[in-house]
């Protein structure tokens, strides 16, 4: 008889606390506030011309609401939003940059939240294919062959 009230009491114990970490949980996603992120994100050029939207199966803005709700689940502060809503705007000052410390961490977070919602959306994602600026073969300059000889500073002859 024991048994069975202290396992109603344990049962009841976990279901209480389950209930209350789902409520801190939606009382946090809901006062981050995502709308303008998603907004400026759909609206984004980098975005809308990303490869597979094109189909229309997935829609720039269905992407950016699934980043969105991967920053709520990693529980980003709201000036993290702010500044990604600035990103997606193009509206990142030199100021921002310099006060801002976590900067490059947040933007790196970002984009694996980005690529993540690529792969579960089915969306091509670029992984391994950044290239940095000025590496192109067209900016290669090609060395002559015989390239004149080091002056040794001696006199003409």
């Amino acid at each position: 008889m024991h048994k069975i009230i202290f396992t109603r009491i344990f049962a009841l114990g976990a279901f209480a606390a389950f209930c209350l970490c789902a409520a801190q949980e939606a009382a946090f996603a809901a006062a981050l506030n995502t709308a303008n992120f998603v907004t400026a994100c759909a609206a984004d050029e980098n975005v809308t011309d990303e490869p597979g939207f094109e189909d229309g199966k997935v829609t720039p803005k269905a992407y950016c609401e699934c980043v969105a709700a991967e920053i709520v689940k990693n529980k980003l502060s709201q000036g993290d939003v702010d500044m990604l809503t600035k990103m997606h705007k193009d509206d990142i000052s030199d100021n921002d940059a310099e006060n801002y410390p976590t900067l490059e961490d947040l933007m790196n977070a970002n984009e694996g939240y980005e690529d993540l919602c690529k792969t579960t959306l089915g969306l091509p994602t670029d992984e391994g294919n950044d290239v940095d600026e000025g590496t192109g073969e067209d900016d290669v300059v090609p060395q002559d062959e015989e390239a004149p000889a080091e002056d040794d500073a001696s006199p003409p002859e």
